[in-house]
């Protein structure tokens, strides 16, 4: 809300600007420039020039697209396709090594009865699109990954080609509500999970190993410095859904559910055992994600950006929007601004499965290439967008402490490559009555 100055003290004229504008988002590096909402100090009246009047910005609005963000590190593993009706398919996969969970250790000389089965159970933390049955793949790596290295969601490591997931296991509907029921006599439940049986081969070649005493299974920092078991690539087999179908599907690869779980028996013993061994720990995981954004308004607007006046876009995993206002530099250097709200309206969501992201980040950037933070804004309902202060850059802006750059819309960082949620907002040139604006209340010094 603009709080309206009082005119009536030594004739001043309050200057209401307004302005339509496009927004862009790019990833943030820390700057030293700091900005917060604490407002001005009083202002000596006296100095104020009794001038006023409303001006309307010109806008520059459009999208890029950024792919050198890292996807390691994250707080979910991605997994899964989905055909965007506004952005196009997203087909994600996780590449993980697998981490031991303490020594593992099995009598001395004992011999495999038999493997019963082998589980890859992932603990779901989420989803985004339509919960559509998926085919999930399973194939073991043969190329390290480490721990000191940095992925991207381009990045990806070869495989040995072997798909491990047993037919009948392989194509699934994500149930994210009910829990799973397991165990000889059904009794026991988990929280809600992927499960997907694995060939028996793998857990005959773990299960014998550990009992010929191999080493590789002392600790998890001698699992992975042995170079025994490189990891896994998940995938689906779907990567192109049909429009409007599919889900992305986020993992919590913390999880204690998140394991692969060999159960097996013993020569001369009756009683079922398990070794598990956790797809994160200490280990290292990464989200890849390929993106075809063909046939979309969207692949426009990264090609040609005056496409960008109608809608722009951000989302996950690199899509940015920009915002450029070139006669911000009409006001005067030595205008005080007192508000400066953006409002950016989106595009009406009429699919309840492709939501807004929940919170974008606005950025700049400085001379030096670094990126700092101007504000956040939470996604209003009521308002269908976003509303953000922007009074404390603003002002730099005009003084000149700043440039007059691009400002740009991303969503949060910390969620940032690994989930598929994004904006479609409303460009200066939109068929919609809603459109982007810049709303700044200020006053001229003599």
């Amino acid at each position: 809300m603009i709080v309206k100055s009082d005119i009536k003290k030594r004739g001043l004229k309050v200057v209401m600007l307004l302005a339509y504008f496009v927004f862009a988002t790019f990833l943030s590096v820390s700057c030293k420039k700091k900005y917060s909402a604490i407002g001005e100090e009083a202002l000596d009246v006296n100095k104020l020039l009794a001038s006023g009047g409303i001006d309307t910005f010109s806008l520059k609005t459009y999208s890029v697209d950024e792919d050198s963000i890292p996807s390691d590190y994250q707080p979910y593993g991605t997994l899964g396709a989905f055909h965007d009706p506004k952005l196009g398919v997203l087909n994600a996969s996780i590449y993980t090594q697998l981490a031991v969970d303490g020594k593992v250790v099995l009598p001395s000389g004992g011999v495999i009865n038999i493997i019963d089965s082998v589980v890859l159970s992932l603990n779901y933390g989420g989803s985004y699109g339509k919960l559509d049955a998926q085919t999930f793949e399973v194939y073991e790596l043969t190329e390290t990954m480490t721990i000191d290295s940095s992925y991207y969601r381009f990045s990806t490591k070869a495989t040995n080609g072997v798909n491990l997931v047993e037919v009948s296991s392989a194509t699934q509907t994500p149930d994210l509500t009910n829990k799973v029921v397991v165990g000889p006599t059904n009794t026991d439940t988990l929280n809600p999970q992927l499960r997907l049986r694995l060939n028996n081969t793998i857990g005959q070649q773990f299960v014998q190993d550990i009992l010929a005493g191999n080493t590789a299974f002392n600790s998890t920092t001698d699992f992975l410095n042995s170079g025994y078991f490189k990891g896994f690539k998940i995938n689906v087999a779907n990567a192109n859904p049909s429009l409007g179908t599919g889900a992305m599907l986020y993992v919590n690869m913390s999880n204690a559910d998140t394991k692969m779980t060999i159960y097996f028996t013993l020569q001369g013993e009756t009683e079922q055992r398990q070794v598990s061994l956790k797809l994160k720990g200490s280990s290292t995981f990464f989200n890849h994600v390929d993106i075809n954004r063909t046939g979309h308004h969207v692949a426009n607007v990264l090609v040609d950006s005056q496409y960008g006046q109608t809608n722009f876009y951000t989302q996950r995993f690199g899509l940015l929007g920009v915002v450029e206002t070139p006669t911000l530099k009409n006001l005067s250097s030595k205008a005080v601004i007192q508000n400066g709200l953006l409002y950016l309206p989106i595009v009406a969501h009429s699919q309840s499965a492709y939501s807004p992201i929940p919170l974008i980040e606005l950025k700049y950037k400085n001379a030096e290439g670094k990126y700092g933070s101007i504000v956040s804004a939470a996604y209003s309902s009521s308002q269908k967008g976003y509303v953000a202060d922007l009074r404390p850059y603003l002002q730099d802006v005009i003084t000149g402490e700043m440039p007059n750059g691009p400002i740009y819309i991303f969503p949060s960082l910390s969620l940032f490559s690994c989930m598929g949620d994004r904006a479609v907002f409303n460009g200066t040139n939109t068929p919609y009555k809603v459109r982007p604006k810049l709303v700044v209340k200020y006053t001229d010094f003599k």
